[in-house]
């Protein structure tokens, strides 16, 4: 579902992180000249768009910051978003080759799109289950490298520019039971830790759903490393959405093991394109 004209886009979200970045409106004083600043450090290192330039000065900011939004820079900053982004690059580089064709074919059905949000935002699901223990439960690592190369290529190439710039995502843990915790825990803080550090700003709320009471106690104690404005995003359910759910999404979208009445895994208006190269984001 993609939003109509009459749609009211937010730019900031109520805590004051800002949502759209790649918009044709203007930017903060301060973020115009913290860009400017970031673009005269870089020089002809700088392979990246404005947008995605602001996202990393935000992030820098947020280190200072106790991980929230702040409302100006300085050098360091400066200095400091310049080196995430040359690290995030040499991570890719290396990473990329390691989300093998096998790999995300063999966790096709455990992560994947699930059309969009009412606001536009493309949904990723991970879903492992029982019947496909044997592909993600043997090295979470692997599960980890499919989730990466999904927020890498499908879902960067489904963001829409000035209207949903962020993913949003249902993560099912019916399947996961207490013995899987001493694998679920670190690979999750890695997998928290990559996210933030190599796609800033670009994931929306996570739905955790049928986590039950053990699962929602280690996924609270995985956010306490989080920054702050990550583990206001997260959403745990012991069992399935509550009713606020319906505000987010379409019933038609959402599928019927999530209390929908859609299809598990319709991917109509974000796969339909031909899929373009991975881009930085």
């Amino acid at each position: 579902m993609v939003p109509t004209e009459a749609t009211e886009v937010q730019e900031f979200s109520s805590g004051g992180a800002r949502l759209i970045f790649d918009a044709e409106r203007p930017w903060k004083d301060w973020e115009t000249a913290g860009v400017g600043a970031l673009l005269e450090s870089l020089g002809a290192e700088n392979t990246w768009t404005r947008g995605d330039l602001l996202r990393f000065l935000h992030l820098a900011v947020s280190y200072r910051n106790d991980g929230n939004s702040g409302s100006d820079f300085n050098e360091e900053d400066i200095a400091l978003a310049k080196d995430l982004l040359l690290k995030s690059r040499d991570w890719r580089e290396k990473s990329r080759p390691t989300w093998t064709p096998e790999i995300r074919n063999a966790f096709k059905d455990i992560v994947f799109l699930q059309g969009r949000d009412k606001c536009g935002s493309p949904v990723g699901v991970v879903r492992p289950q029982e019947s496909n223990r044997d592909t993600w439960a043997v090295d979470l690592n692997n599960l980890n490298k499919a989730i990466l190369a999904l927020v890498d290529t499908g879902i960067s190439n489904a963001y829409l520019p000035g209207v949903a710039e962020q993913c949003i995502w249902i993560i099912d843990l019916h399947a996961i039971g207490i013995m899987d915790l001493p694998q679920l825990v670190p690979s999750l803080q890695h997998l928290v830790s990559q996210l933030s550090v190599n796609f800033p700003s670009r994931a929306g709320t996570f739905f955790i759903i049928n986590a039950g009471w053990a699962l929602s106690a280690a996924v609270n104690a995985v956010m306490l490393f989080a920054m702050a404005e990550t583990r206001q995003k997260v959403q745990v359910f012991s069992g399935l959405f509550n009713d606020a759910a319906k505000d987010r999404f379409d019933v038609e979208m959402l599928p019927v093991e999530f209390g929908g009445e859609g299809f598990m895994g319709s991917l109509e208006e974000v796969n339909g394109t031909e899929e373009k190269p991975p881009q930085e984001q």
